[in-house]
């Protein structure tokens, strides 16, 4: 009988403990039933760096990342600052993913109000680690750091693998055409110490009119020793450059650029081709369709392509798409380019539009 008493007062105890939890619940969030809220882990608005890149320079591993808006000069905002951290790795753990983690060291502390020795280039802070040596690898994040040196955030880390750079290339021409202006060189084969390249070297080619800003002519570098460039404005006069880089395990290897100053546009140069051509199949043929060129057009040519034989399909230009072709045959693999051309009476003839496939031709009877 005694026991039976004291288990139904321990009973009624832990239900008494239970109702008062549940009331406690009941009771917060004014009244109603609530669960309690996670902690954020950061704060809303923090500013981060998301776009840390590196390159491997003659003069060191340059870091470039772009400046969150808080933190933008004249922004109002001073609550922050940057912090480059580093890491060395041994060479041949270069590309170790399952290795330990190096000691992290904090080389620089950058003000974005006042950011020497690094700069600001086109909304993005960049600065160069001279202190690397060839055949190391570095691995590099950017901390934003409150004014007390509190970590807010970090950022995507950057592993830079440092070789020597290509040689400066050599035999750089600038040649204007009725096309353009064609850029030629000497492909380059070997390093800064004259050792041959590990790998392929590719070429950066960027444009500037005098006084202007330097602009990529192409987002990818150029593969082999030669680039035209048809976009131009007759009569304008440019500037050149070209720059060797290897890409090695992912990290970029930059040379020294070359450059070719005040070449000057032909005075009459052909529209460049079509940005886009597509085919559409048809009753026993297939409709060529193109969008329009920039600048003043006269019409355009159709190319048709089939195994290593390639036929101008028009005799004389065309106003506007589409173009029919009706000497197809069923099954069959086409490809099709177009040109645009300048107005009467010279006519001349631009560049090629990129090639379209279409495949396994089936025509409607």
């Amino acid at each position: 009988m005694n026991a039976r008493i004291i288990y139904f007062a321990q009973s009624t105890r832990l239900a008494g403990v239970i109702s008062i939890l549940l009331l406690g619940l009941t009771l917060s969030g004014c009244g109603k039933k609530t669960f309690p809220k996670a902690v954020p882990t950061e704060q809303e608005g923090t500013p981060h760096v998301r776009d840390l890149r590196t390159e491997v320079l003659s003069t060191g591993v340059e870091l470039s990342w772009s400046i969150p808006n808080r933190m933008k000069p004249g922004s109002g905002d001073s609550d922050y600052l940057f912090a480059v951290l580093r890491s060395e790795l041994s060479w041949a753990n270069r590309s170790c993913e399952d290795c330990p983690t190096p000691m992290r060291d904090e080389v620089l502390r950058i003000d974005p109000a006042y950011p020497s020795p690094a700069s600001i280039r086109e909304d993005a802070m960049v600065w160069t680690d001279s202190n690397v040596a060839a055949r190391h690898a570095y691995r590099y994040y950017i901390a934003v750091k409150d004014r007390k040196g509190r970590t807010i955030s970090q950022s995507n880390l950057s592993t830079a693998k440092v070789l020597p750079p290509p040689a400066v290339l050599t035999d750089l021409s600038a040649v204007p055409s009725m096309q353009g202006i064609l850029l030629q060189w000497k492909t380059v084969t070997k390093d800064l110490q004259g050792q041959k390249l590990e790998g392929e070297a590719e070429y950066r080619v960027e444009r500037s009119a005098p006084n202007g800003r330097w602009q990529k002519l192409m987002q990818a570098p150029v593969k082999g020793n030669t680039y035209l460039d048809a976009a131009l404005t007759p009569d304008q006069v440019y500037n050149y450059r070209v720059t060797p880089e290897l890409l090695f395990e992912g990290s970029t290897i930059v040379g020294e650029p070359s450059m070719m100053q005040n070449i000057k546009a032909p005075d009459a140069l052909p529209p460049p081709p079509p940005n886009s051509v597509w085919i559409i199949p048809a009753k026993g043929a297939l409709e060529v369709h193109w969008t329009p060129s920039d600048g003043k057009v006269g019409g355009y040519h159709v190319y048709r392509r089939q195994d290593k034989e390639i036929t101008r399909l028009t005799a004389s230009p065309v106003q506007s798409p589409p173009y029919l072709d009706k000497a197809v045959e069923r099954n069959q693999t086409y490809y099709y380019a177009v040109s645009a051309v300048t107005p009467q009476p010279d006519q001349h003839e631009g560049l090629l539009s990129k090639w379209t496939e279409i495949r396994t031709v089936l025509f409607e009877q």
